[in-house]
């Protein structure tokens, strides 16, 4: 019943949670005796009816200050790709089950399936994710090289116009006789 009463509430609905209004990551505080799933969102307009996507769903509660660690912190911030970050949170009742908040994390990671949560434990996709990106920023230098050998070539081989020069000197088809005009 109390999920059916909260959607009423404004805020922003992932699933059947309401979580509250998004505000910038940056100012966003906590306070110590709450607990809740909280969500990293990045302005997106393809994403309706609010342009937020979900890129981390996370938990937290009032025994930790934070729960959003400096790896995921970096991961948000890539995937963000320069738009400001933004949170928004689930509060839940202090007294409740925590294995309830993971609980949440997980149905709501397996229905949006946000960028930067991802299974510390598989960390070979971690390193295959590290070597592309090596190799796309290879690939651009290599590229911005070839298009600037490519200029400097163009340069050299570039065709040079030689102005016409004036013959000299007894020309045969020149030769031929001159029509003057003739006194009547």
């Amino acid at each position: 019943m109390e999920r059916f009463a909260s959607k009423f509430y404004a805020g922003i609905r992932f699933a059947d949670y309401v979580f509250s209004e998004p505000v910038p990551l940056a100012i966003c505080v906590t306070t110590p005796q709450s607990m809740g799933v909280y969500a990293v969102l990045v302005p997106d307009a393809t994403w309706g009816p609010r342009h937020f996507q979900p890129i981390f769903f996370g938990v937290f509660n009032g025994q930790r200050q934070s729960q959003l660690t400096p790896d995921d912190y970096r991961r948000c911030l890539r995937a963000a790709a320069g738009k400001q970050l933004y949170v928004t949170a689930y509060n839940m009742p202090l007294l409740g089950d925590p294995s309830e908040l993971h609980r949440v994390q997980r149905e709501l990671v397996h229905i949006y399936s946000p960028l930067c949560n991802h299974d510390p434990a598989d960390a070979s996709s971690a390193e295959l994710v590290r070597k592309l990106d090596a190799l796309e920023s290879k690939n651009q230098e290599h590229e911005a090289l070839l298009k600037v050998l490519l200029a400097a070539l163009g340069h050299l081989v570039q065709p040079t116009h030689e102005v016409k020069k004036r013959t000299v000197g007894f020309q045969v088809a020149s030769a031929a006789p001159r029509h003057s005009a003739s006194p009547k």
